[in-house]
């Protein structure tokens, strides 16, 4: 891990479309996830990504070119939000890509600035846990998918939001470069064996993280 001495901006449009879905999903890993949610801006260091590469992927929600109006984002410029709604309750926070209808799941964070409103915001969810350590933990608030959508006020508000100027969420550059020494490559969560892409190595993690959902 290099650190560099640069003030932490937003990435702009050249970050999201020079690079493959691949890449893209590699560069996120140690960029920061900012949120403002009413007078508070929450970030948070992204730890855990994976990628879905386009209409060739079997897993993807694009995959054979399916196109409909709830993966609408997926075929939209890079850097638009793609807020997937999950079993009647969560949500799932995804990035475009360049690629024809790839697009980077977010997948956990390890939490920087604004934790005690991430702290009310998972604790007001219908599924928050009945003895929550958040404050002891903050590592457990956005370590997962939903949580981290939890945590962050993700929902669908956002979907198709362009993550490049929308005033409500963005990323910005850490001043930390983690180089290949630093990020695990593994098979992405949830996928059926039975999938033809079931064991891609298309989940990339930073080591040395709690925050990290699944090692």
């Amino acid at each position: 891990k290099k650190q560099k001495s640069s003030k932490p901006k937003r990435l702009a449009d050249e970050f999201f479309s020079t690079h493959s879905t691949e890449e893209l999903a590699k560069g996120l890993l140690g960029k920061y996830l900012c949120r403002r949610v009413e007078d508070s801006v929450l970030k948070a260091l992204i730890v855990e990504t994976e990628a879905y590469v386009g209409v060739e992927d079997h897993a993807s929600f694009s995959y054979g070119g399916r196109r409909t109006e709830a993966n609408e984002p997926m075929y939209m410029s890079a850097g638009t939000c793609f807020t997937k709604f999950t079993y009647g309750m969560y949500y799932c926070f995804n990035i475009s890509s360049k690629d024809n209808g790839g697009a980077i799941l977010v997948r956990a964070a390890d939490p920087i600035e604004g934790i005690e409103k991430m702290c009310q915001l998972r604790r007001q969810h219908p599924k928050a846990p009945k003895n929550d350590r958040f404050t002891e933990n903050p590592h457990q608030l956005a370590s997962g998918p939903s949580k981290l959508c939890i945590a962050f006020a993700i929902d669908a508000s956002l979907n198709k939001a362009n993550i490049l100027d929308d005033p409500a969420i963005w990323i910005e550059d850490s001043g930390q470069v983690y180089g290949d020494e630093n990020i695990v490559k593994a098979t992405r969560v949830g996928i059926p064996q039975k999938n033809p892409w079931a064991n891609r190595l298309l989940r990339f993690y930073l080591k040395d993280f709690k925050s990290v959902s699944k090692k």
